[in-house]
């Protein structure tokens, strides 16, 4: 009756701003704002100002010692003496943000810019909170005001390009751009990055431009030649295009943009023999790092598919890669997958996989890839094996501990197996696969019942079932041990009945039931549910008999 079972733009956006904490966060202690600061506001009587004075200073000193809620009862206080007040609406602001009324919190965060509007810090706040609500246009308009009130400030004006960029804006992020290479002077990094957009807007004349003044600006950099060259390949003047990759080949052989940039050339003439020569001098070119080395076995297999090429000319160029020392499992783990797509077998793809994991020994579908293998032929000796040394480099990882306890109860090392399950339960986490779990607990108390040991297989059934309730398996196997005891019957019944609800054609749990109503003494029942574990399969002598 037992069975066994088996598994198989956020970033650098407004780079002047940060995020708004929440009152309730930890924040970083801060002076308060003076009320004779520049504000337009409500002149107070001298002793409402004192009055007002206290109540805020008070709520931020409250603030900075962490005490929220006192804080918070301290500027409601001082808004009822003085409800214009800006730099209490700005504190306030943050709270009712963290309270959720977000639409209250803005329009406080307004108010206090709106009565004093020479405080940066509140204004960058207000753009900040307008882009964390999807409120882009109200940001940019800020922001705008901001930069043109500092129009020296590169940093409001970084941040504006940023939004600009969000927004697909890219003809007003030009003008940023030039404002912003006017106050620093021209640099690489703007030129490129006008260059980009201009492609972007599909101003490919003034692309040429900014690429030219690079090329004449910094002649010794080989990358603005083929920059230019890809742009000339692009608009179809081949021959300028070819004339300058040359160029930059006879000045330096090895330069590997131009290369592949030629490589693409060849193939828009209809060359793909001197295309594919080219890409192999790519491939072996000591300055070609992983991912270049990559995308050109990727295109090399992508041609060599659509002309249904002898898969030996791609395999022999993985060799020869691998043949060199690898700064990681990349180019192995590629020449695995390709064998796998070609269906090479399993003595060849295990070799391979064998190679990604001397590269890499963390690599975890390798190593459950090796584990399939083993457990298909049976090899259970050295599934245990693998699992050892997979779970000395990923000691987290439930499904080795799982495999090693599956293994070792094939070889009859029940206690081994045993001990590899329950080290295997302690790893355990909130986010684990719960279904796993459920299946390495019933492992333990299949084990738990060879031994004899009765009290601890039902509590290790238990325990599968709350990670999984609707496991078939231990659901079947808890019902035909309690029945062997003809204890819990009723129990044993109703856990059985919900293995044949879920596999109604299971000869193996249509047996457990029949089984399970014979003791029962419903021998009719039981009689018409061995005839349908028998029609399924199962065995061809019931055991039961009316």
């Amino acid at each position: 009756m037992m069975g066994r079972r088996w598994i198989v733009w956020a970033s650098g956006l407004l780079m002047l701003m940060f995020l708004i904490q929440p009152a309730a966060a930890k924040r970083k202690k801060r002076t308060p704002v003076k009320p004779q600061d520049t504000f337009i506001s409500v002149v107070l009587s001298e002793k409402d100002q004192q009055r007002f004075d206290y109540f805020y200073l008070e709520a931020v000193k409250n603030s900075n010692m962490g005490q929220y809620a006192q804080a918070y009862e301290l500027l409601k206080h001082a808004l009822d003496i003085h409800p214009q007040a800006p730099e209490a609406l700005f504190e306030m602001a943050n709270y009712i943000g963290f309270l959720g009324n977000d639409s209250l919190a803005q329009t406080h965060y307004e108010q206090a810019v709106l009565r004093a509007p020479h405080i940066q810090w509140y204004r960058e706040v207000l753009a900040n909170y307008y882009l964390n609500h999807n409120q882009l246009d109200k940001a940019i308009g800020l922001m705008e005001k901001i930069s043109a009130d500092a129009p020296e400030n590169t940093d409001y004006l970084r941040g504006l390009l940023q939004l600009y960029y969000r927004n697909q804006a890219f003809d007003k992020s030009i003008d940023v751009l030039n404002r912003i290479e006017n106050l620093e002077g021209k640099s690489e990094a703007l030129s490129m990055e006008k260059f980009r957009i201009y492609l972007r807007l599909e101003q490919k004349e003034q692309a040429f431009d900014e690429i030219e003044k690079l090329v004449e600006e910094y002649p010794n950099d080989l990358r603005y030649r083929v920059i230019m060259g890809d742009l000339y390949l692009e608009n179809e003047d081949k021959e300028h295009a070819r004339q300058l990759y040359q160029e930059v080949l006879n000045e330096e052989p090895g330069n590997v943009s131009a290369q592949l940039s030629m490589s693409t050339y060849f193939e828009q003439i209809g060359q793909p023999e001197q295309a594919r020569s080219m890409m192999e001098k790519i491939l072996f070119n000591p300055a070609s790092d992983t991912g270049t080395q990559l995308l050109i076995m990727k295109r090399i297999i992508q041609d060599t598919e659509a002309e249904k090429s002898d898969s030996t000319y791609v395999l022999n160029l993985f060799d020869k890669l691998l043949e060199k020392p690898q700064e990681n499992s990349d180019i192995a783990l590629l020449s695995t997958q390709y064998k796998m797509h070609k269906q090479m077998g399993e003595e060849v793809i295990t070799a391979s996989l064998r190679q990604v994991l001397a590269l890499n020994p963390d690599n975890h579908e390798a190593r459950l890839q090796l584990m399939d293998y083993a457990f298909k032929r049976n090899d259970y000796a050295d599934a245990a094996k693998l699992c050892k040394e997979s779970i000395e480099y990923l000691p987290d990882e439930l499904a080795f501990y799982y495999y090693l306890g599956a293994s070792l109860m094939q070889l009859d090392k029940n206690e081994e197996a045993l001990q590899a399950l329950q080290t295997g339960v302690e790893q355990v986490k909130e986010n684990s696969d719960k279904k796993l779990v459920c299946t390495m607990y019933g492992c333990m108390g299949d084990i738990y019942h060879e031994m004899n040991e009765l009290e601890k297989t039902y509590q290790s059934y238990d325990k599968a079932l709350t990670y999984n309730p609707d496991d078939a398996l231990v659901l079947n196997n808890y019902a035909y041990f309690l029945s062997l005891e003809k204890k819990d019957l009723e129990k044993a019944e109703e856990m059985s009945f919900r293995t044949i609800k879920q596999n109604p054609q299971s000869y193996n749990e249509l047996d457990t039931y029949a089984w399970i109503l014979f003791i029962q003494g419903r021998y009719t029942e039981a009689k018409i549910y061995i005839g349908e574990s028998l029609k399924n399969g199962g065995d061809k002598e019931p055991n039961i008999v009316e």
